[in-house]
Protein backbone atom coordinates (compact mmCIF):
# COMPACT_ATOMS: atom_id res chain seq x y z
CA UNK A 1 0.00 0.00 0.00
CA UNK A 2 2.80 2.40 0.90
CA UNK A 3 4.61 1.58 -2.36
CA UNK A 4 1.41 2.24 -4.33
CA UNK A 5 0.96 5.63 -2.60
CA UNK A 6 4.60 6.58 -3.28
CA UNK A 7 4.18 5.83 -6.99
CA UNK A 8 1.09 8.06 -7.16
CA UNK A 9 2.99 10.93 -5.49
CA UNK A 10 5.90 10.60 -7.92
CA UNK A 11 3.54 10.59 -10.91
CA UNK A 12 1.73 13.71 -9.68
CA UNK A 13 5.01 15.55 -9.00
CA UNK A 14 6.33 14.52 -12.38
CA UNK A 15 3.20 15.81 -14.12
CA UNK A 16 3.49 19.14 -12.35
CA UNK A 17 7.11 19.51 -13.41
CA UNK A 18 6.48 18.68 -17.03
CA UNK A 19 3.44 20.96 -17.25
CA UNK A 20 5.62 24.01 -16.54
CA UNK A 21 7.74 24.99 -19.55
CA UNK A 22 11.45 25.31 -18.85
CA UNK A 23 12.89 28.64 -19.98
CA UNK A 24 16.65 28.48 -20.26
CA UNK A 25 18.88 31.41 -19.30
CA UNK A 26 19.75 33.82 -22.07
CA UNK A 27 23.34 34.17 -23.25
CA UNK A 28 25.60 36.16 -25.52
CA UNK A 29 28.21 38.88 -25.44
CA UNK A 30 27.33 42.28 -24.01
CA UNK A 31 25.98 44.75 -26.61
CA UNK A 32 25.30 42.10 -29.26
CA UNK A 33 22.05 41.81 -31.23
CA UNK A 34 20.99 38.66 -33.07
CA UNK A 35 19.35 39.85 -36.31
CA UNK A 36 17.00 37.23 -37.75
CA UNK A 37 16.35 37.90 -41.43
CA UNK A 38 16.95 36.09 -44.75
CA UNK A 39 20.46 36.32 -46.18
CA UNK A 40 19.24 37.89 -49.42
CA UNK A 41 17.31 40.55 -47.49
CA UNK A 42 20.40 41.32 -45.41
CA UNK A 43 22.21 42.34 -48.60
CA UNK A 44 19.51 44.80 -49.68
CA UNK A 45 18.54 48.26 -48.47
CA UNK A 46 16.65 46.60 -45.62
CA UNK A 47 19.90 45.18 -44.25
CA UNK A 48 21.57 48.53 -44.81
CA UNK A 49 18.84 50.18 -42.75
CA UNK A 50 19.38 47.73 -39.89
CA UNK A 51 23.13 48.38 -39.91
CA UNK A 52 22.61 52.15 -40.08
CA UNK A 53 20.06 52.11 -37.25
CA UNK A 54 21.74 49.71 -34.81
CA UNK A 55 25.46 49.64 -35.65
CA UNK A 56 26.26 53.33 -36.07
CA UNK A 57 29.39 54.53 -34.23
CA UNK A 58 28.97 54.78 -30.48
CA UNK A 59 29.30 58.34 -29.25
CA UNK A 60 32.27 59.70 -27.34
CA UNK A 61 34.85 57.10 -28.37
CA UNK A 62 38.20 58.10 -29.89
CA UNK A 63 37.93 55.38 -32.57
CA UNK A 64 34.83 54.19 -34.36
CA UNK A 65 33.12 51.25 -32.67
CA UNK A 66 29.52 50.19 -33.36
CA UNK A 67 26.81 50.85 -30.81
CA UNK A 68 25.88 47.15 -31.06
CA UNK A 69 27.58 44.19 -32.69
CA UNK A 70 25.13 42.59 -35.13
CA UNK A 71 24.99 38.82 -35.64
CA UNK A 72 22.73 38.06 -38.61
CA UNK A 73 21.21 34.67 -39.28
CA UNK A 74 18.38 33.43 -41.55
CA UNK A 75 15.14 32.27 -39.90
CA UNK A 76 15.73 28.61 -40.81
CA UNK A 77 18.80 28.42 -38.56
CA UNK A 78 17.24 30.37 -35.71
CA UNK A 79 16.79 27.23 -33.64
CA UNK A 80 18.24 25.59 -30.56
CA UNK A 81 21.01 27.50 -28.85
CA UNK A 82 20.64 30.44 -31.26
CA UNK A 83 17.30 31.23 -29.62
CA UNK A 84 18.95 31.89 -26.28
CA UNK A 85 20.27 35.29 -27.41
CA UNK A 86 19.43 38.08 -24.99
CA UNK A 87 18.58 40.72 -27.66
CA UNK A 88 16.86 39.64 -30.88
CA UNK A 89 15.70 41.72 -33.85
CA UNK A 90 13.39 39.81 -36.25
CA UNK A 91 12.90 41.55 -39.61
CA UNK A 92 11.01 40.25 -42.63
CA UNK A 93 8.15 40.60 -45.09
CA UNK A 94 4.54 39.82 -44.17
CA UNK A 95 1.03 40.48 -45.37
CA UNK A 96 0.44 43.02 -42.60
CA UNK A 97 2.46 45.65 -40.77
CA UNK A 98 3.68 44.18 -37.49
CA UNK A 99 5.54 46.05 -34.75
CA UNK A 100 5.83 43.90 -31.68
CA UNK A 101 8.07 43.36 -28.68
CA UNK A 102 8.18 39.92 -27.07
CA UNK A 103 9.82 39.18 -23.73
CA UNK A 104 11.34 35.89 -22.62
CA UNK A 105 9.95 33.88 -25.54
CA UNK A 106 12.85 31.41 -25.70
CA UNK A 107 15.10 32.39 -22.78
CA UNK A 108 15.19 34.64 -19.73
CA UNK A 109 15.88 37.55 -19.67
CA UNK A 110 15.28 38.17 -23.36
CA UNK A 111 13.85 40.92 -25.54
CA UNK A 112 12.80 40.34 -29.14
CA UNK A 113 11.63 43.13 -31.44
CA UNK A 114 9.59 41.92 -34.44
CA UNK A 115 9.25 44.17 -37.49
CA UNK A 116 7.31 43.07 -40.57
CA UNK A 117 5.73 44.84 -43.56
CA UNK A 118 4.52 43.95 -47.07
CA UNK A 119 6.89 46.23 -48.99
CA UNK A 120 10.56 47.14 -48.86
CA UNK A 121 10.00 50.90 -48.44
CA UNK A 122 7.61 50.32 -45.54
CA UNK A 123 10.03 47.95 -43.85
CA UNK A 124 12.96 50.37 -44.18
CA UNK A 125 10.89 53.25 -42.80
CA UNK A 126 9.73 51.06 -39.92
CA UNK A 127 13.29 50.05 -39.00
CA UNK A 128 14.47 53.65 -38.93
CA UNK A 129 11.44 55.02 -37.06
CA UNK A 130 11.34 52.27 -34.42
CA UNK A 131 15.08 51.99 -33.83
CA UNK A 132 15.31 54.55 -31.01
CA UNK A 133 12.76 52.83 -28.78
CA UNK A 134 14.21 49.40 -29.58
CA UNK A 135 17.74 50.58 -28.79
CA UNK A 136 16.58 52.04 -25.45
CA UNK A 137 14.91 48.75 -24.56
CA UNK A 138 17.91 46.65 -25.57
CA UNK A 139 20.30 48.96 -23.74
CA UNK A 140 18.32 48.71 -20.50
CA UNK A 141 18.52 44.95 -20.79
CA UNK A 142 22.28 45.07 -21.39
CA UNK A 143 22.85 47.36 -18.41
CA UNK A 144 20.88 44.94 -16.23
CA UNK A 145 22.91 42.00 -17.56
CA UNK A 146 26.22 43.80 -16.96
CA UNK A 147 25.09 44.60 -13.42
CA UNK A 148 24.12 40.96 -12.90
CA UNK A 149 27.60 39.83 -13.95
CA UNK A 150 29.22 42.47 -11.76
CA UNK A 151 27.15 41.21 -8.83
CA UNK A 152 28.76 37.78 -9.00
CA UNK A 153 31.93 39.15 -7.38
CA UNK A 154 31.78 42.66 -5.95
CA UNK A 155 34.18 45.04 -4.26
CA UNK A 156 33.69 45.40 -0.51
CA UNK A 157 34.24 49.03 0.43
CA UNK A 158 32.76 51.70 2.69
CA UNK A 159 34.34 54.81 1.18
CA UNK A 160 31.22 55.88 -0.73
CA UNK A 161 28.80 55.17 2.10
CA UNK A 162 30.96 56.97 4.65
CA UNK A 163 31.56 60.07 2.52
CA UNK A 164 28.46 60.42 0.37
CA UNK A 165 25.79 58.12 1.80
CA UNK A 166 25.58 56.10 -1.42
CA UNK A 167 26.50 52.65 -2.64
CA UNK A 168 27.75 51.56 -6.05
CA UNK A 169 28.16 47.93 -7.09
CA UNK A 170 31.69 47.58 -8.47
CA UNK A 171 33.46 44.42 -9.63
CA UNK A 172 35.95 43.00 -7.16
CA UNK A 173 38.76 43.75 -9.65
CA UNK A 174 38.47 47.44 -8.71
CA UNK A 175 40.16 49.02 -5.71
CA UNK A 176 40.25 52.46 -4.15
CA UNK A 177 43.11 54.14 -6.01
CA UNK A 178 42.95 57.58 -4.38
CA UNK A 179 40.61 59.42 -2.02
CA UNK A 180 40.06 62.55 -0.02
CA UNK A 181 37.14 64.01 1.91
CA UNK A 182 35.09 64.91 -1.19
CA UNK A 183 36.42 62.52 -3.84
CA UNK A 184 36.91 58.77 -4.30
CA UNK A 185 38.74 57.30 -7.29
CA UNK A 186 38.37 53.59 -8.10
CA UNK A 187 40.55 51.84 -10.65
CA UNK A 188 41.07 48.39 -12.13
CA UNK A 189 43.99 47.32 -14.24
CA UNK A 190 43.39 45.82 -17.69
CA UNK A 191 45.86 44.28 -20.09
CA UNK A 192 46.77 47.55 -21.79
CA UNK A 193 45.73 50.25 -19.38
CA UNK A 194 43.09 50.84 -16.72
CA UNK A 195 39.39 51.56 -16.18
CA UNK A 196 38.41 54.26 -13.69
CA UNK A 197 35.37 55.41 -11.75
CA UNK A 198 35.54 58.84 -10.10
CA UNK A 199 32.93 60.04 -7.56
CA UNK A 200 32.80 63.48 -6.00
CA UNK A 201 30.39 66.14 -4.78
CA UNK A 202 29.95 69.83 -5.56
CA UNK A 203 28.32 72.52 -3.43
CA UNK A 204 24.72 73.26 -4.40
CA UNK A 205 25.68 76.84 -5.30
CA UNK A 206 28.13 75.67 -7.99
CA UNK A 207 27.26 77.46 -11.23
CA UNK A 208 25.57 74.90 -13.52
CA UNK A 209 23.42 76.15 -16.40
CA UNK A 210 20.95 73.28 -16.83
CA UNK A 211 19.67 74.66 -20.11
CA UNK A 212 23.13 74.85 -21.69
CA UNK A 213 25.37 72.88 -19.32
CA UNK A 214 28.33 71.87 -21.51
CA UNK A 215 30.58 74.83 -20.72
CA UNK A 216 30.02 74.42 -16.97
CA UNK A 217 30.50 70.65 -17.14
CA UNK A 218 33.86 71.10 -18.88
CA UNK A 219 34.92 73.77 -16.41
CA UNK A 220 34.12 71.51 -13.45
CA UNK A 221 35.76 68.44 -15.05
CA UNK A 222 38.95 70.30 -15.83
CA UNK A 223 39.22 71.84 -12.37
CA UNK A 224 38.74 68.44 -10.69
CA UNK A 225 41.19 66.88 -13.14
CA UNK A 226 43.82 69.48 -12.30
CA UNK A 227 43.35 69.04 -8.58
CA UNK A 228 42.91 65.28 -8.35
CA UNK A 229 43.86 63.36 -11.53
CA UNK A 230 47.53 63.88 -12.39
CA UNK A 231 49.21 62.51 -15.51
CA UNK A 232 52.31 60.36 -15.67
CA UNK A 233 54.64 63.37 -15.92
CA UNK A 234 55.11 66.06 -13.30
CA UNK A 235 52.85 69.05 -13.85
CA UNK A 236 50.43 67.20 -16.15
CA UNK A 237 46.74 66.49 -15.45
CA UNK A 238 43.49 65.30 -16.98
CA UNK A 239 41.36 67.71 -19.04
CA UNK A 240 38.47 67.45 -21.49
CA UNK A 241 39.88 67.07 -25.00
CA UNK A 242 39.59 70.41 -26.74
CA UNK A 243 39.43 69.14 -30.33
CA UNK A 244 36.08 67.33 -30.00
CA UNK A 245 32.85 68.66 -28.55
CA UNK A 246 31.30 66.24 -26.02
CA UNK A 247 27.74 64.94 -26.35
CA UNK A 248 25.26 66.08 -23.70
CA UNK A 249 21.93 64.50 -22.71
CA UNK A 250 19.40 64.72 -19.92
CA UNK A 251 18.62 61.53 -18.06
CA UNK A 252 17.67 60.06 -14.68
CA UNK A 253 20.08 58.24 -12.38
CA UNK A 254 18.97 56.87 -9.04
CA UNK A 255 15.68 58.73 -9.45
CA UNK A 256 17.45 62.09 -9.73
CA UNK A 257 17.67 64.42 -12.71
CA UNK A 258 21.11 64.19 -14.26
CA UNK A 259 23.26 65.61 -17.06
CA UNK A 260 24.98 62.87 -19.05
CA UNK A 261 28.14 63.90 -20.91
CA UNK A 262 30.13 61.65 -23.27
CA UNK A 263 33.39 62.61 -24.87
CA UNK A 264 37.14 62.15 -24.81
CA UNK A 265 39.71 63.22 -22.26
CA UNK A 266 43.38 63.92 -22.61
CA UNK A 267 46.31 64.69 -20.33
CA UNK A 268 47.56 68.24 -20.68
CA UNK A 269 51.26 68.02 -21.35
CA UNK A 270 51.38 64.30 -22.17
CA UNK A 271 50.25 61.89 -24.89
CA UNK A 272 47.43 60.16 -23.06
CA UNK A 273 43.74 60.15 -24.03
CA UNK A 274 40.59 58.07 -23.96
CA UNK A 275 36.80 58.17 -23.60
CA UNK A 276 34.71 59.25 -20.61
CA UNK A 277 31.08 59.27 -19.55
CA UNK A 278 30.01 61.57 -16.74
CA UNK A 279 26.74 61.91 -14.80
CA UNK A 280 26.09 65.09 -12.83
CA UNK A 281 23.16 64.43 -10.49
CA UNK A 282 20.99 67.19 -9.06
CA UNK A 283 20.83 65.85 -5.51
CA UNK A 284 18.40 68.36 -4.06
CA UNK A 285 17.54 66.27 -0.95
CA UNK A 286 21.16 66.59 0.16
CA UNK A 287 21.73 70.14 -1.11
CA UNK A 288 24.56 69.15 -3.43
CA UNK A 289 25.54 67.96 -6.88
CA UNK A 290 26.81 64.40 -7.04
CA UNK A 291 29.18 63.65 -9.92
CA UNK A 292 30.08 60.13 -11.07
CA UNK A 293 32.39 59.55 -14.01
CA UNK A 294 33.93 56.62 -15.81
CA UNK A 295 37.04 57.07 -17.93
CA UNK A 296 39.23 54.56 -19.74
CA UNK A 297 42.86 54.44 -20.75
CA UNK A 298 43.37 51.56 -23.17
CA UNK A 299 45.63 52.44 -26.12
CA UNK A 300 45.13 50.37 -29.29
CA UNK A 301 42.21 48.52 -27.67
CA UNK A 302 38.43 48.64 -28.19
CA UNK A 303 36.93 50.77 -25.43
CA UNK A 304 33.15 50.62 -25.92
CA UNK A 305 32.51 47.84 -23.45
CA UNK A 306 34.82 49.33 -20.82
CA UNK A 307 32.90 52.60 -20.88
CA UNK A 308 29.66 50.60 -20.82
CA UNK A 309 30.90 48.85 -17.68
CA UNK A 310 31.38 52.19 -15.92
CA UNK A 311 27.87 53.27 -16.98
CA UNK A 312 26.43 50.09 -15.48
CA UNK A 313 28.36 50.79 -12.27
CA UNK A 314 27.04 54.35 -12.04
CA UNK A 315 23.48 53.22 -12.70
CA UNK A 316 23.72 50.73 -9.82
CA UNK A 317 23.60 53.63 -7.34
CA UNK A 318 21.65 52.87 -4.18
CA UNK A 319 20.83 54.46 -0.85
CA UNK A 320 21.16 58.17 -1.54
CA UNK A 321 20.90 59.62 1.94
CA UNK A 322 18.26 62.19 2.77
CA UNK A 323 18.95 64.48 5.70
Amino acid sequence: MKLHFLLIVLIVVGCKRTSTPLVKPSSGNINTITVVMPNLLWETEVGEAVRAAFAFPAEGLPQQEPLFDLRQMPPEVFTGFARSSRSILWVGFGDEVVIRTDKNSYARPQQMAVLSAPKTAELVEMILSQSTSIINSFKQGEVAERQRRIGISTLKQNALQDRFGINLTLPSAYSVFKEDINTVWFQREIQKGHVNVLVYTLPRDTSIDWKNPLQDVIRVRDSVGKAFVPGRLEGTHLITEEAYKPYVYYTKVGGLSAIETRGTWEVKGDFMAGPFVQYLLDDKPNNRYLVMEGFVFAPSTAKRDYIFETEAIVRSIKSIKKD
